[in-house]
C-alpha cells in the first residue's frame, strides 16, 4: 500500500481538479495524474472520470473517498494532538540524573520550571554517571545531569551548572570528634562508609587519598549515594557525602560535620545533551532556562 497515493487521491477528490490538487501538494499535474493512474491500477477500478471543469468521482471513487476523508481528518487531528504534546507548555521531558545531581541541583530547578510550565510532565531516572550518559546517547533521555569526575564524549554538549563540596560527617557515637580536626591519615583509624568502586564519589575520594599516600579500606560499601547519610547516621562509620545531601540530617542532629585539616576540592554538576538527537520544545525550554540562570 502506497500511502502517498491516497494522500494525492484525497486532494484530487477534495478539489475535483487535478491542477488545483497539484498546486496544494507542491507537485506537478503529470505527477498527480500518474499517481491516480497507479492507484487505479492497484485497486483494479476507475476512481475519476474527466469533465469540462476537472474530474468527478465514479461510484467506486466516491465510496473510497468517504473512507479516505475520515482517515485524513484523523491524521490531521493526530498531528494537532502531537503538536500539543510536544509544545513547550504541554510536553514531556525525559531526564537521567545521578542522585548527587538530583539533590544538589535538579530538585531546585524542577520546582522553578514547574511553577512556570505547570502542564509539562517529567520522567526522571536515577543512575550512575556512565549509565546515564549511555542512555542519553541512545536517545532514552533528552537531558542528563551528572557529577564530576565523569568521562563524556566530545560528541556531547556539556555545561557546568553548579559547583559543590563533599564533607566528612559522622553519627552521634563519634561525638568525641566534634572538637577535633582530622587529617586524611587520621580517617583510616575509624570505620569508614563509602560508595563501591567505579562510582564517581568513590573514584574522587580514592584519587585524593592516593595522592596523599593514604590507603583507605571502607568497612561498608553501597551502590547508592542515597544510602550514605542513613548509614552514617546509624553509626556504621565516618563518610564523605555531598554537602547538600547532608544538610537535613545535620540540622536534625542525626549527624555532624567533622573538621578536616584540608577540605576536599569542589566538584561540579554538569548538564549533558546530545546534539545528534532532536530536542522537544519543552526540553529546549528547560535547557534554555538553566543556561540563562547559570
Amino acid at each position: 500500500m502506497n500511502y502517498e497515493y491516497y494522500k494525492i487521491f484525497y486532494y484530487v477528490g477534495k478539489h475535483k481538479n487535478i491542477t488545483r490538487a497539484a498546486v496544494e501538494l507542491y507537485s506537478s499535474q503529470p505527477a498527480v495524474t500518474r499517481a491516480i493512474q497507479n492507484l487505479e491500477n492497484e485497486l483494479g477500478c476507475r476512481l475519476f472520470v474527466r469533465t469540462k471543469n476537472g474530474v468527478e468521482f465514479t461510484h467506486e471513487g466516491q465510496t473510497l473517498f468517504d473512507y479516505v476523508r475520515i482517515a485524513h481528518s484523523q491524521i490531521l487531528k493526530g498531528e494537532d494532538e502531537l503538536s500539543h504534546l510536544i509544545s513547550a507548555e504541554n510536553g514531556t521531558i525525559y531526564i537521567g540524573t545521578t542522585v548527587t545531581a538530583l539533590h544538589g541541583f535538579l530538585f531546585g530547578i524542577l520546582d522553578d520550571f514547574h511553577s512556570k510550565h505547570p502542564n509539562v510532565k517529567f520522567k526522571i531516572n536515577t543512575g550512575s554517571n556512565n549509565g546515564t550518559i549511555e542512555k542519553l546517547k541512545t536517545g532514552i533521555f533528552d537531558i542528563a545531569f551528572v557529577s564530576t569526575p565523569c568521562n563524556t564524549s566530545k560528541t556531547l554538549n556539556s555545561v557546568t551548572v553548579r559547583s559543590f563540596n563533599d564533607i566528612l560527617i559522622a553519627g552521634k557515637n563519634f561525638s568525641k570528634l566534634k572538637d577535633k580536626t582530622l587529617s586524611l591519615n587520621d580517617i583510616k583509624n575509624y570505620p569508614f562508609v563509602c560508595l563501591r568502586h567505579s562510582m564517581q564519589l568513590r573514584q574522587f575520594i580514592d584519587d585524593i587519598f592516593a595522592d596523599n599516600d593514604v590507603a583507605l579500606t571502607p568497612d561498608i560499601e553501597t551502590d547508592s549515594a542515597d544510602l550514605l547519610v542513613p548509614m552514617i547516621s546509624h553509626n556504621f562509620g565516618l563518610g564523605f557525602v555531598p554537602q547538600d545531601m547532608a544538610e537535613g540530617a545535620i540540622k536534625r542532629g542525626e549527624v555532624f560535620r567533622v573538621k578536616l585539616e584540608k577540605e576536599l576540592p569542589p566538584r561540579n554538576i554538569c548538564m549533558i545533551t546530545d546534539p545528534h538527537h532532536p530536542q522537544t520544545n519543552a526540553s529546549r525550554e528547560f535547557v534554555k532556562m538553566i543556561t540563562k540562570n547559570k
